[in-house]
């Protein structure tokens, strides 16, 4: 009999539907039943898994639909088709979203980097759940750097992963504490890849996607450390192994890719393809959009060129722009880079500014198409912060760009980045302003709430380990 070593996780949420994820030991099928009563009294059966196999790392989702919008309901995910215990009240729960347009108010939570330096690592954790306890925070962001798979010293493998069997173990090793286990369990989650999720500052010398490669400092490093030829070699199958370990745990219970890779055989994601998709997506709650930029899988850098996003996810981004400009009074782009703050000697350049003519890109992007209330939120620099620009759009109007950096969950922090600040300069840019900079373990707190008159306002607020405000900015 196979059972749950991790999750569930609620994933994908929505008005309608929602993913619950987990992880077994062994061959079997999810199981979820679903009902309104703390107890599960009332419980259903309401969705099944594809069969959990070696395949796809005994990983797998049983799809919720016909749920109605915002509502509570309580879950139980398993791994065999035992009914639920009511004795065991009470079980974890989820609320879906409004309808996508109504304009109800909403907190959620976002970070990045987690490198657990122990196994009783994740103390922000039980601040964000504690902070749960408080209000109402309908869902969190875990926007880069789930895992830390080059990290040999506290990955739990000890080593550098370097194959399918290594990231799925790494992913063990850092969701298994229980903390994460509880939080996971109860508040919707959306995730999103940055570099350690695979290799530090890695990415394509090609446009194609055929050759792989890391910085030329971190290969020095090892060597002179006497690791392993292994793990400084960077073939492009570890590439596609670390993509689908990540499929496994993170995109398989997201929104639907807007660009998926193509299918194999075999139904499953097919990430050998030169030109395979990318891993954005986009929900809406209420109100408010969002799009989760994939800026990791296709960047490339050569003497030649230096892309962030490839051309169909350009595409999909000025489409999604377009279409929620109007019809949504909120937009959020998320990035597991900053897109706004730059400081001096950021010798690798792996974030937006050392890819000067995309960021620009999209600078110009929400300038042309006139598109105000913009928020991006970012994180990676193990500093948290609030940035402020200002444009004058075509038609004359004043609009606002806000970036919200939340981050580390628990890492080393950047003290180096506040002095280093580096404001750049673009024309179309009125104002560039750095609001606030803290650099401690982190979560931060978004609120988005609307006036009569459907104005809205939105908060970012910045928490310590000890659960302690301190940084806050907004509209």
């Amino acid at each position: 009999m196979s059972n749950l070593v991790l999750g569930p996780i609620i994933g994908g949420l929505s008005a309608n539907s929602a993913h619950l994820w987990g992880r077994s030991d062994g061959e079997s099928e999810l199981h979820a039943w679903l009902g309104r009563q703390s107890d599960l009294s009332d419980a259903v059966l309401a969705a099944k898994s594809l069969p959990l196999t070696h395949e796809n790392g005994f990983c797998g989702v049983a799809p919720l639909g016909d749920l109605s919008p915002y509502t509570k309901y309580h879950y139980k995910l398993s791994s065999d088709d035992t009914p639920p215990d009511p004795s065991q009240d009470p079980y974890p729960s989820f609320t879906t979203f409004p309808e996508v347009g109504e304009a109800k108010p909403f907190i959620f939570a976002f970070g990045s980097c987690f490198l657990p330096p122990d196994a009783e690592s994740g103390v922000i954790f039980k601040r964000i759940a504690e902070h749960c306890q408080r209000e109402d925070i309908h869902f969190w962001m875990l926007i880069g750097d789930q895992i830390y798979a080059d990290d040999a010293e506290h990955n739990g493998i000890d080593k550098i992963a370097v194959s399918k069997k290594d990231y799925r173990a790494v992913y063990h090793y850092a969701w298994s504490r229980q903390v994460i286990q509880d939080l996971l369990a109860n508040l919707p989650a959306f995730m999103m890849m940055d570099d350690h999720d695979i290799e530090d500052d890695w990415c394509w010398v090609d446009t194609d996607r055929l050759t792989a490669t890391i910085p030329w400092w971190n290969r020095l490093i090892r060597r002179l450390k006497g690791v392993p030829l292994e793990e400084r070699q960077f073939p492009r199958q570890r590439v596609l192994d670390a993509l689908q370990a990540y499929w496994e745990n993170q995109a398989m219970h997201g929104p639907p890719l807007v660009n998926p890779p193509p299918l194999d055989s075999a139904g499953s994601y097919d990430f050998s393809s030169p030109h395979t998709g990318g891993l954005d997506y986009r929900f809406e709650y209420g109100a408010a959009a969002f799009y989760v930029l994939d800026t990791r899988t296709q960047r490339v850098k050569n003497p030649q060129q230096r892309i962030m996003l490839s051309d169909f996810q350009w595409e999909s981004l000025e489409d999604w722009l377009v279409e929620v400009k109007d019809s949504f009074p909120v937009k959020f782009i998320v990035s597991s880079g900053a897109i706004l703050y730059r400081f001096f000697l950021d010798f690798p350049a792996d974030r937006w500014s050392g890819f000067s003519q995309d960021r620009d890109r999209l600078l110009d992007l929400l300038y042309t198409h006139d598109i105000e209330d913009v928020y991006i939120l970012t994180g990676d620099l193990h500093a948290a912060h609030a940035q402020l620009a200002e444009y004058t759009g075509p038609g004359g109007d004043k609009h606002r760009i806000w970036e919200f950096c939340s981050t580390p969950f628990q890492q080393k922090p950047n003290h180096t980045s506040g002095f280093l600040y580096n404001p750049f300069t673009f024309w179309k840019l009125d104002k560039l302003k750095k609001e606030f900079r803290v650099a401690e373990n982190n979560y931060g707190i978004v609120r988005v709430d609307f006036s009569s008159s459907g104005e809205p306002q939105v908060q970012f607020e910045v928490y310590d380990e000890s659960g302690q405000i301190i940084g806050k900015a907004g509209s």
